[in-house]
């Protein structure tokens, strides 16, 4: 259930009710860009520390038939005083755990304020918000083009939320001859990702990386887009909240 909620938070985000449908696109691309970065970080994380249990030691608390007394007290405190070690091993055990794990938390968040270890990362969040705010990437009125002796198309999308329209762009298409005519035959079957140049304050359209049974070719921008989307990254500094040993405690 928790799953199906994640998946359909964009379509929440953007419902006809929501304030955020007012949003010029830049700012619903910024929203959904910084939502699918702080998700990736989320997912990046070090997993939790897990507290060994005290393990059942076998010894019972009850008196043994014919057993003395005295004998049972001794056999009594041995037993709890067993367990009340054995309990503070485990305690500082999972204390040196919480210790790693915070430190860990503490490097990523160094790690993830520097904006050359974004990268890897920004793209696929830009191209997942894309999808949400535009629509699914896709080629149309493709078309052989003799004189320049390349595929020419028009770079438009499929609506998918509802949340803004994509003004189709022309581009050229580099792939083999050989597979030329079967491309545009199929070319639906293909998958796009609109690819983006950052240089720390504005994404910058670059290209289109597509692929075609299993191989990966490259379109083009006949007409280099000017518009320039303004990114302010804002990472959600709650993600690297360390764990204290008393927030454990049940």
């Amino acid at each position: 259930m928790i799953k199906i909620l994640i998946l359909l938070t964009p379509l929440y985000l953007f419902a006809i009710t929501n304030p955020y449908i007012t949003l010029d696109k830049n700012e619903k691309l910024n929203v959904m860009i910084n939502y699918f970065i702080n998700e990736e970080i989320e997912n990046n994380k070090p997993p939790l520390p897990i507290k060994r249990a005290l393990k059942d030691d076998g010894a019972t608390l009850d008196p043994v038939k014919y057993e003395l007394y005295f004998s049972y007290i001794q056999r009594l405190k041995a037993i709890k005083e067993s367990r009340a070690e054995e309990q503070k091993n485990i305690d500082v055990e999972y204390a040196g755990k919480i210790g790693f794990y915070n430190g860990k938390l503490k490097s990523l968040k160094e790690y993830y304020h520097k904006q050359k270890n974004l990268d890897p990362i920004l793209q696929t969040s830009v191209n997942k918000a894309f999808k949400v705010v535009f629509g699914k990437p896709v080629f149309t009125n493709i078309v052989y083009n003799n004189e320049i002796n390349f595929l020419s198309a028009d770079l438009d999308t499929i609506d998918l939320y509802g949340v803004d329209r994509y003004t189709p762009q022309p581009v050229e298409l580099f792939i083999y001859q050989g597979i030329r005519d079967e491309f545009i035959k199929y070319q639906s079957k293909s998958e796009l990702q609109v690819r983006f140049d950052f240089d720390g304050e504005y994404l910058i359209y670059k290209d289109i990386l597509f692929t075609y049974k299993d191989q990966e070719f490259i379109a083009k921008f006949i007409k280099q887009p000017t518009q320039k989307i303004k990114l302010k990254i804002k990472i959600n500094d709650d993600i690297f909240h360390p764990i204290k040993i008393e927030e454990t405690k049940i």
